[in-house]
This record gives structure tokens, C-alpha cells and sequence, in this order.
């Protein structure tokens, strides 16, 4: 054998060889497995529908497939056809997809009664049904073309994986074999991402998902140690079934409040004691700041209430908006959570804001600091001072534990948003559920697959800098990092905290749940029904009109707090407050007032088991 041979075998090889390893920094593999895993698996392809940030062009999206594919056909013998859309014209794709299978399935029955039919006339006639047959019959009937499969004719089984050989240029008898993957069939959809709880159940209800408990108990079963454990059982929990998988992401934000350590120590306080802006200690402290040291700002930036969940109720979304101000909410404890995988959960209350000393007294401590001149907004957020208030991430304590003392007002709290804004799902309509699903898996637990879906081509759309974030080179591929998989095993931004992801796993350990997610009001509440129904399953409707009475109330007294000019007028307005709309307030406060929002709730979480009452 010549040397020239010799050369282009070993090169051959060595191409093998890197197209059958798809590890990864995050998942380490035995070189032997992918090989041992594609000798048993079938060549499979699957579709991947992705939302992008802008329009994707052909030559972009040929390249980030390919490097996609790159690693799927090694790991898993697995094409991937990536379909790139913008978000306006996201959905509009994928129900046309659905649409036309729904058209392509009636067309289909069609040519079943059709042909059986023609099968029974020729058998009459005794006219042999042969491929000549078959032939005139599609001419006929140019419409049932598409349905006309070669086992049909023959018998034969023609889903057998097929392979292609491939000549060396230059050597004589020498070929490589390589795997055939098939073409993706017409009306094929398999991973789909979802945008929002709505959508999610709209989708479960019309049946165009595929249920996912079996794969996450099996070949699955590794996401349950990539993604949040919340992330997951609120999934579930909603769909009475997993039926889709959400993004891990880092979930909502801390209110600190951030005590000066110098003058905290200076005047001998303990920062443990000044747990809140209500707190006998942090008015003492904020007074020997005015009274001794006159050159620092007490307080820098708006101080908010804390810990309130108001009931606004969303009439065309049929949501309570929890932090949009209304006089109807509830007081809850860093403590308080809803757990969608326990029974043992308390539903929350709700009743007059301007009753609950929690809520009112943040509100005239806030106004005392104010008439005291204590508060300064018109400085920059940094400013030195001996208080402040902020919002944000993990991060947030590496940057002021220097110099301050850091209590927490609020943990994190995950939404609706945080588990289903942004989910990958398998459709019903799938090739194959198993196979699409190792795509899922990959894309969460492999950092490889997840950056390529992510920034594209490393070296054509962006590099990796030293300190781990990426450079973008240009602007041909954006994605929103949210919608694309798992955030933590994905390079950081731009611009980001190389550490934004160590950060946001610990924050992820303190979470806790809103206590309104995804509660609706039922449509059997608010239009009434139309003929009989039964005796056990009449409602009393919402009672919408005093409803609307707190609400609009609700925005007079926003507006009057935004006025409010110093203590005494705050507290007569909390005094007259406090009295307003007793019997609305009831009716919509208590769960044994049948036309009231907070009945409605309080037998949702009944109904959903999120809540099961003690039966003492």
C-alpha cells in the first residue's frame, strides 16, 4: 500500500473519530459508548422548531445546523432539522404545521375509503390490483399521491436504515460508509418551545403535546438533576402530567436592605435587630445618623413596601396581578410558600390592606423618614449613605458586603413567568418522542450542544474570552439565552458577571413559590350557562360589579398616597381607607361568600389539591 493511501486511511480514520465524540466539559464520556450507542440506535431525524431574536438568514442557519448536528449524529445518530422563526411569527408556524396535519389526516382517511372502495370494485370485475393498478388509481385520484407507500405494492419493509458510500478521489477500491439519515417527513413536528402557562394548557387541552413522565423516569431522567426541582413540580403539577420541560434559570430577585457597617458599629447596634424598615432599632439608628453626622445621606433611593401581595384582579387575563396596588391583598412571611408536591399548603388571605398593621406601618414609617428629610432620591444609587434599599440578584451581596451589613426584606420568589415563559415540549405530532427527547436531555446537561443553539459557530459568531463570557463577532445569530435551554451550562453574555452563574445557583437554593401562580378564574364563574344544569354543579357568578368597585377605589387611593404630604395626612387617610367598602371587601374576602373572588380561589386550590383541608 503507498504511502499516499496510508495517508488518506489514517485521515479517514481520524475524521471518524472526531465525528463520533460528543462530549463535553459538562458531561464526560467513555470514548467507547457513542460508538456502542449508534451501533444499536436507527438513524433517525427529528425537527426542532426555535424562536430567534431576528430573521436568521439560509447560509447562517446551514452553519449553526450543521455544528448542531455535528454532535447529535455522533452522540445519538440523530439529524436535527432546526427551523429558525421570530417571535411574531413564531406560533403562527407551528399551528400552521398542525392545521395542515389536521387537514392531511382527514385527506388521508379519504384515501382509505377511496381505495378500499376501487379494491372492492376491481376484485368485482376480477381486475388484478398490481402496480399497474396502483398507477391508474393516482392518476385518478392525483390528490392521494402523497399517501401511496412502497409496502403498500410490495409487501416489503422500507423503513430500513439506509447508508451511502463515498469514493476516495485517487485510490482504487477504497470507500467510506456513512449513515443515510431520512428526509423529515411532511407535517413532521417534534420539539416545539412553549411561551406561557396559557399556551401550555391550551396546547395539553387540545392534545398537541406529548406526556413526558416516562422519560424523565428513564432515559430522562438526568434533567431532574440540571433543572430546579420547583421548575419541574409546578410543570407537572399544572398539566396534572410533565408536558414539557422548563429552561433552568436563575428565578426572580432579593430586596436587601443594606446597613452602613461603619456606623452601625460606630453607634453600637446590631445589624441582626434591624430586620426591617419598621424596626424600633432602624429608626433609632436612621436618628443618631441625622443628629451626629450631618454630612451623611441617611437614606439613598425610594424605600418600597415589602412582603404584599395585592389581589388586582385581571379581567381579561382572569389573573391576579399580585403587584399591582389594590386595597384587597395580604401580608405573607419570607416562610410562606405554595408547593405544588405537597398537599399541606395554606391558601393565602386576603382582606383590607389598610387594616393590617404589617402593611400600614411600613407605609407611615416610609412617610416618617420622608417628613424627617431622611430620604434622598436625587443622588446617584451609589452614594454612600447609611441605609438603602435594592433589588437584584445573588450578586449583589459580593458587591456591598464590604461596607454594609445585608438583611434580606424578600427573597426570591418564582412566578408563573420563572416555570413557563419559556419550555421545550415534544408535539404529539412527533417522529419520535424518545429521540426528540434525548435532544431535550442533551440540550439541558451538555454545555457543547446548548452554546452552539445558543451563539452559533464558535470562530464565525463569537469567541470565548478569557474570563469564560463571549464575544459576539457579529450579528448574524441572536438568541435570547432565556429561550434556548439551560442557562447555567451556556457561556455567560456579553458584558455579564463571569460568576452570574455560581451566583444564581445559590440563589436558586432560597426560592420561594408566589402564591397566586397560575390560578385563573374559571369561565363557570363569569358567563352563565346555557340550558340545564345539573343541581350539584351550579355556581353562583363572580359579583364583578362590587369587584370593579374596590378597583377603581383601589387607583383613587394609589393616586392619594402618591400625594399623601406628610404623616398626619397618611394616617387619616389609612383611617378612612380602612372603613371603605366593608361589604365588598367581604364579599370578595371571605371563602364562604359564594359570588366573591377569594371563594373562587380557595376552592381552586381545593380543586387542583394544591390545598386539602384538615377534616377536624
Amino acid at each position: 500500500m503507498n504511502k499516499r493511501l496510508i495517508s488518506l486511511i489514517l485521515s479517514a480514520a481520524m475524521l471518524v473519530g472526531v465525528l463520533l465524540t460528543g462530549c463535553s466539559q459538562e458531561e464526560p464520556v467513555d470514548p467507547n459508548a457513542p460508538t456502542k450507542q449508534l451501533a444499536s440506535a436507527s438513524a433517525k431525524t427529528v425537527s426542532m422548531y426555535v424562536v430567534t431574536e431576528n430573521d436568521v438568514s439560509e447560509e447562517t442557519a446551514a452553519k449553526v445546523t450543521d455544528a448542531f448536528n455535528q454532535i447529535t449524529k455522533a452522540k445519538f445518530k440523530t439529524r436535527v432539522v432546526l427551523h429558525f422563526y421570530t417571535y411574531d411569527n413564531y406560533y403562527t408556524a407551528i399551528e400552521k404545521v398542525i392545521a395542515d396535519n389536521a387537514a392531511r389526516e382527514a385527506m388521508k382517511e379519504e384515501h382509505q375509503k377511496a381505495l378500499k372502495a376501487a379494491k372492492a370494485e376491481a376484485k368485482a370485475e376480477e381486475i388484478p390490483t398490481d402496480s399497474e393498478w396502483f398507477d391508474q388509481f393516482y392518476i385518478k385520484h392525483p390528490e392521494y399521491a402523497e399517501f401511496r407507500e412502497t409496502q403498500e405494492l410490495t409487501g416489503e419493509d422500507t423503513t430500513a436504515e439506509e447508508t451511502e458510500t463515498m469514493a476516495i478521489s485517487g485510490t482504487e477500491n477504497f470507500f467510506i460508509t456513512s449513515v443515510k439519515y431520512p428526509e423529515e417527513k411532511v407535517g413532521q413536528l417534534d420539539i416545539i418551545w412553549i411561551d406561557s402557562y396559557d399556551r401550555y394548557m391550551d396546547y395539553i387541552g387540545r392534545e398537541w403535546l406529548s406526556r413526558l413522565d416516562d422519560e424523565l423516569t428513564a432515559s430522562s431522567k438526568k434533567l431532574k438533576e440540571y433543572i430546579s426541582p420547583e421548575l419541574l413540580a409546578w410543570a407537572k403539577w399544572a398539566g396534572s402530567g410533565t408536558y414539557a420541560i422548563p429552561n433552568n434559570c436563575v428565578v426572580g430577585e432579593y430586596t436587601y436592605m443594606l446597613l452602613n457597617k461603619k456606623y452601625v458599629d460606630k453607634y453600637n447596634y446590631d445589624p441582626a435587630t434591624m430586620s426591617n424598615l419598621a424596626s424600633t432599632d432602624t429608626a433609632s439608628y436612621l436618628a443618631d445618623i441625622a443628629k451626629y453626622e450631618p454630612s451623611l445621606i441617611p437614606i439613598v433611593g425610594e424605600l418600597p413596601v415589602t412582603n404584599t401581595i395585592y389581589w388586582n384582579y385581571n379581567e381579561e387575563t382572569r389573573a391576579i396581578d399580585t403587584d399591582k396596588f389594590c386595597i384587597l391583598g395580604e401580608y405573607y412571611s419570607s416562610a410562606r410558600t405554595i408547593d405544588p408536591s405537597v398537599t399541606t399548603n395554606m391558601p393565602i388571605s386576603a382582606r383590607n390592606l389598610f387594616g393590617v398593621s404589617y402593611y400600614t406601618d411600613q407605609l407611615m414609617n416610609i412617610q416618617r423618614y420622608k417628613d424627617a428629610g431622611y430620604i434622598r432620591t436625587d443622588v446617584p444609587v451609589d452614594t454612600e449613605c447609611a441605609l438603602k434599599v435594592v433589588k437584584g440578584g445573588k450578586e449583589l451581596e459580593s458587591k456591598y458586603s464590604d461596607d454594609y451589613y445585608i438583611n434580606v426584606l424578600e427573597y426570591p420568589r418564582i412566578s408563573e413567568a420563572n416555570v413557563f415563559n419559556s419550555m421545550f415540549a415534544v408535539s404529539s405530532f412527533t417522529n419520535s418522542l424518545s429521540r426528540s427527547m434525548e435532544i431535550v436531555t442533551y440540550l439541558n446537561t451538555n454545555a457543547d450542544l446548548r452554546n452552539v443553539l445558543q451563539y452559533g459557530v464558535e470562530g464565525v459568531h463569537y469567541k470565548v474570552k478569557a474570563d469564560g463570557t463571549v464575544e459576539r463577532l457579529n450579528h448574524d445569530y441572536m438568541m435570547n439565552i432565556l429561550n434556548t435551554g439551560n442557562v447555567f451550562i451556556a457561556h455567560p453574555e456579553e458584558n455579564a458577571d463571569p460568576k452570574i452563574w455560581e451566583y444564581g445557583k445559590l440563589q436558586n437554593l432560597e426560592i420561594k413559590s408566589e402564591l397566586l401562580n397560575c390560578f385563573r378564574v374559571p369561565e363557570k364563574y363569569l358567563v352563565p350557562p346555557e340550558g340545564e344544569v345539573k343541581e350539584d354543579e351550579k355556581v353562583q357568578l363572580l359579583d364583578l360589579d362590587q369587584l370593579k368597585t374596590i378597583l377603581d377605589a383601589s387607583k383613587e387611593v394609589e393616586e392619594k398616597l402618591k400625594n399623601v404630604k406628610n404623616a398626619a395626612e397618611l394616617e387619616a387617610l389609612i383611617s378612612s381607607t380602612a372603613g371603605m367598602l366593608t361589604n365588598a371587601i367581604r364579599t370578595h374576602s371571605r371563602s364562604t361568600e359564594e359570588k366573591g373572588l377569594y371563594y373562587i380561589y380557595y376552592n381552586w386550590m381545593q380543586d387542583t389539591q394544591l390545598y386539602i383541608p384538615s377534616e377536624d
